[in-house]
């Protein structure tokens, strides 16, 4: 989980200072406050989609009702788990008073049924638990999203039964069908998205199962590779390329320069072994169409 280092200041701590209003709007203008919602800014850093997202949780969560609770995408997101970022410009919120769920510019609040062992404290804010937060994503995401986050729970040591279990607790929410069944999908050995969203299209594509992660190991005993996907049949071996998955290949120290010259020797390594490789990137990932076009020449050029 992510500890915040990026500290928030309000309108009124500024104007305590004596800092009057033209003086803030001159400082957002010249960029050295980077203005969050309304009367709450931030001294501008470098920072990521993700921990945009955290400072907007943050100058939101002083702002509405305290039974609400940090849900869904944004909970996701203060839990490490993988979202889609585009979605991030809102916070999500599940509210525990009567009223019914709305969305504003910042805010998408839902009003679901939510039990007290469902909320945690993550620096210290109140947000769904991780198993709550999977069941959310599983059931209000395109499936493959669902995919993912499950995966990436699996992949963490979330048990599939707690989960499921979440599900089962709130049988009447909306989409607990599909959540049921990308739970069932998943796999804790899809180690980014880019696997998960791969699974997923090949599933779709009617492409053969492959084996996830297999080892292999030359005439001597020897490691040499853990490729994404192996059709052993037909001596194939899968790579996918993502955004997220590329800071995997640097090690301590390591270079991309250099990372890129240990793959290519990987691959050779690879190819020694009697195997074929084809590797693909996200957009081919996420297209079925086209990552099962690819896959089905390779596997029919390896038979």
């Amino acid at each position: 989980m992510h500890s915040p280092d990026t500290p928030l200041i309000t309108h009124a701590q500024m104007a305590s200072n004596g800092v009057t209003a033209n003086e803030i709007s001159a400082k957002v203008r010249s960029g050295e406050l980077t203005r969050i919602r309304r009367g709450v800014y931030s001294v501008v850093d470098d920072v990521d989609a993700l921990e945009e997202h955290r400072r907007l949780i943050r100058a939101t969560t002083a702002a509405v009702h305290e039974t609400n609770i940090i849900s869904h995408l944004s909970a996701a997101v203060m839990h490490g788990l993988p979202v889609q970022t585009h979605f991030l410009n809102r916070v999500w919120m599940t509210r525990r008073s009567s009223g019914h769920g709305r969305a504003t510019r910042l805010t998408m609040v839902r009003n679901s049924a939510i039990d007290a062992d469902e909320i945690v404290e993550v620096d210290g804010l109140t947000v769904t638990t991780q198993e709550r937060t999977v069941a959310d994503l599983a059931r209000t995401q395109p499936f493959e999203w669902g995919v993912i986050a499950c995966d990436a729970a699996l992949r963490k040591g979330i048990s599939a039964d707690d989960v499921r279990a979440s599900l089962t607790k709130h049988p009447r929410m909306r989409g607990v069908p599909r959540a049921t069944a990308a739970l069932t999908f998943a796999s804790p050995l899809s180690e980014s998205p880019a696997e998960s969203m791969s699974r997923v299209s090949m599933s779709r594509g009617g492409i053969p199962e492959p084996t996830l992660q297999g080892e292999l190991f030359n005439e001597d005993g020897e490691f040499v590779a853990r490729p994404d996907f192996i059709w052993p049949e037909a001596r194939l071996v899968g790579e996918v390329d993502g955004k997220w998955k590329y800071g995997q290949l640097l090690r301590p120290g390591q270079t991309p320069e250099t990372a890129i010259m240990a793959e290519k020797r990987r691959e050779e390594m690879i190819r020694q072994l009697g195997f074929w490789i084809v590797r693909w990137d996200w957009d081919t990932a996420s297209n079925a169409t086209r990552l099962g076009n690819l896959l089905r020449r390779a596997l029919a050029w390896q038979s």
